[in-house]
């Protein structure tokens, strides 16, 4: 749901009990967000004016007419102006008004969305949301460059994407839960995969864990499969590093393991000193020997260059709470050494790359 959407429907009463409440906590905590809801409810209460005044309008006029005659004329004791020129100072206020509520609210979005309820108000999702102008813009550009890319032509863009990575090279790959929660549909896509559709076959919402299976995954089962996922417990300092789609290519980041837990002493989580952005939610994090240690979670908006990831010990919890045995066997985890082990790092993810995927969720 995009903001001025969410906006409109606390203004109107259409939200649950629930979304109300979390709205409302963030109007507290957030003051960029408060700053643009208030700016987009005064350009709400402006147009409701407006309309109000031709609706009395229309009443005095129909009392007149009955009372006096269509024929009558309305003469008034001072000169009556034009309704543009007399408020067009107001609606050029108001015009002004809507377009740094459209800039605030796309600041609070490509800033991370919506507030985590299992952690904290101070820290954000980092789903990225799309628009169609966005991909409008790509096309022109193609058009202009004379770049090809069959994404922008022949399919509407998503809500939201995001980033996932293969658990092994038979289709299965994880990503956050609260990306792809109410997902209409989801697709992949990397420089290997065009654009193949997949379908949840398991989710832990307490620790922001979706696992999904693509419905073709020819292209990449005859690829030697690069992660190892590791059992034990990283180090403060170790150097790590993630892939993700912040964008449409894959964007590689690097930096540090800052802390063994996440905010308020979350154990589940890692704290990371590498810039993540919309879009990298659900992505790798890798230490340097390119073992699996995480998947990237979100970020703490008040710190920049802030980040956190679920352990990877909890996928490992995850996929072991399965009842489904033959689905418990599909997702055994490769926890040997990691066979980008050595490698340099642009060795390691020309390896890694055809198995982290660009997420695509769909919703109604």
């Amino acid at each position: 749901m995009r903001a001025t959407e969410l906006f409109d429907n606390y203004i109107f009463g259409t939200l649950s009990a629930e979304e109300k409440a979390e709205f409302e906590i963030r109007i507290k905590t957030d003051s960029e967000f408060a700053n643009a809801f208030e700016k987009h409810k005064t350009l709400i209460e402006g147009v409701n004016q407006h309309e109000q005044r031709i609706h009395l309008k229309q009443i005095l006029s129909t009392i007149h007419k009955q009372e006096f005659g269509s024929e009558a004329k309305i003469v008034s004791i001072k000169q009556d102006e034009n309704f543009i020129k007399k408020h067009g100072k107001t609606f050029a206020v108001a015009a002004s008004v809507a377009i740094i509520a459209v800039i605030g609210t796309v600041t609070i979005l490509s800033t991370g969305g919506y507030l985590l309820k299992q952690q904290s108000n101070d820290i954000t999702d980092l789903k990225r949301d799309v628009t169609e102008l966005k991909y409008s813009q790509d096309a022109i550009i193609e058009g202009i460059t004379g770049a090809t890319n069959k994404r922008i032509k022949n399919y509407a863009p998503a809500n939201i994407e995001g980033t996932g990575f293969a658990l092994n090279n038979k289709g299965y790959f994880i990503t956050s839960y609260h990306m792809v929660k109410n997902a209409d549909s989801v697709f992949v896509t990397n420089g290997v995969l065009d654009r193949v559709s997949a379908k949840l076959v398991a989710s832990e919402p307490s620790l922001d864990i979706a696992i999904y299976k693509i419905d073709n995954a020819e292209a990449i089962k005859n690829i030697a499969f690069p992660f190892s996922f590791k059992d034990n417990a990283s180090e403060i300092g170790d150097k790590i590093f993630t892939l993700g789609y912040p964008r449409r290519d894959a964007v590689y980041g690097e930096g540090a393991l800052s802390s063994m837990t996440g905010f308020n002493n979350d154990t589940t989580m890692y704290q990371i000193s590498i810039p993540v952005n919309p879009g990298n939610s659900g992505g790798p994090l890798m230490d340097e020997q390119g073992n699996i240690i995480g998947v990237i979670r979100g970020k703490q908006s008040s710190a920049e260059g802030t980040g956190f990831a679920i352990k990877s010990s909890f996928i490992k919890q995850t996929i072991n709470k399965l009842e489904n045995d033959s689905l418990k066997n599909e997702l055994t985890l490769v926890t040997k050494k990691s066979n980008l082990r050595g490698l340099k790092r642009s060795e390691q993810i020309k390896k890694i790359q055809p198995f982290v995927f660009n997420v695509m969720v769909y919703k109604k």
